[in-house]
């Protein structure tokens, strides 16, 4: 046998047994590609975020409430001039100063209820709630499909190394010979 077949046998028995060090059973691999699965875990938040619609689209049966508020400052002053008779041309005119603050606020609110809008909210719930379907579908196939490559990689393993077993008996039963 040459160098290069030792070699690879050899390297071969070295993952056998990394991998034989990692042996699973197969509801264990099925749960930790259940879990760990980035596609499966980015559907998952896909779904989430499709729920949200559901409630945004329900908040259209609800009363809206609008708050208003304003204040601020104001600062007045004005001044006059007052000029005495006109008979004595000598009087000296009067100056006079009115000055003030004033702090002026307001405030409301507004509470209306929509009685009846063209069955909008019902539409917009159904969409909602069917949206959430078939996001929930989508998700389902996306779990079928992420197991179902578990599996299939999961019994390629066990055939593999099946393969492997019977192959490294082949060359024992040859070196014996």
């Amino acid at each position: 046998m040459g160098g290069l077949a030792v070699g690879v046998i050899a390297c071969a028995a070295l993952s056998t047994a990394v991998i034989a060090a990692r042996a699973e059973t197969l509801e264990s691999a099925l749960m930790q590609a259940y879990q760990n699965n980035p596609t499966l875990n980015s559907q998952r938040a896909s779904v989430r975020a499709t729920d949200e619609g559901v409630p945004q689209a329900l908040s259209g049966y609800r009363p809206k409430v609008t708050i208003n508020a304003s204040g601020g400052e104001q600062s007045l002053s004005s001044t006059s001039k007052v000029v005495g008779p006109t008979i004595m041309p000598k009087t000296a005119a009067t100056y006079f100063t009115q000055s003030g603050y004033n702090a002026p606020y307001g405030a409301g609110a507004t509470v209306s209820q929509t009685i009846f809008n063209g069955f909008q909210t019902a539409n917009r719930t159904r969409q909602a709630e069917s949206q959430v379907l078939a996001a929930r579908a989508t998700l389902r196939v996306t779990e079928q499909t992420v197991l179902l490559a578990a599996v299939t990689a999961y019994m390629n393993l066990l055939r593999d190394s099946a393969i492997f077993d019977l192959q490294k008996r082949k060359v024992e039963v040859l070196q014996e010979q």
